[in-house]
């Protein structure tokens, strides 16, 4: 499996686990497993410009200020590799709920262009 999103600190190795239970080659990689834990407590910006140039889209219960520094990236023409959000709808203990909206979003938007886009789970 490449990995192609990544869950950052704030989301539970669980979540990468109920993914993959639900399909095995769901390409998702928790940060603690990513290049020997280096990118664990760094600040967002950092974050994203790492996942930039690995072109990994970031997965996260922060809304505030990933959201913040992407759109930042953005508008200053470095740009993004793309964002997934949980919802606070979403309970940071609900593993199953999360791997399911986060998985069937992934099938259905296979084709999307990822470069600086932002999405929130659950979609409304």
């Amino acid at each position: 499996m490449n990995p192609r999103l990544l869950a950052d600190e704030n989301t539970s190795h669980r979540l990468v686990a109920a993914c993959q239970n639900l399909d095995a080659e769901f390409p998702i990689i928790h940060v603690a497993d990513w290049k020997s834990s280096a990118f664990l407590s760094v600040k967002d910006p950092h974050l994203l410009m790492a996942l930039r140039e690995s072109n990994l889209i970031l997965v996260s219960f922060d809304r505030a200020s990933m959201a913040m520094h992407a759109g930042d990236f953005t508008r200053e023409g470095l740009g993004h590799s793309g964002n997934i959000l949980l919802r606070r709808s979403v309970s940071r203990l609900a593993y199953g709920k999360q791997s399911r909206l986060l998985v069937d979003f992934w099938k259905e938007g296979k084709g999307l262009d990822w470069a600086d886009r932002i999405e929130y789970l659950p979609r409304c």
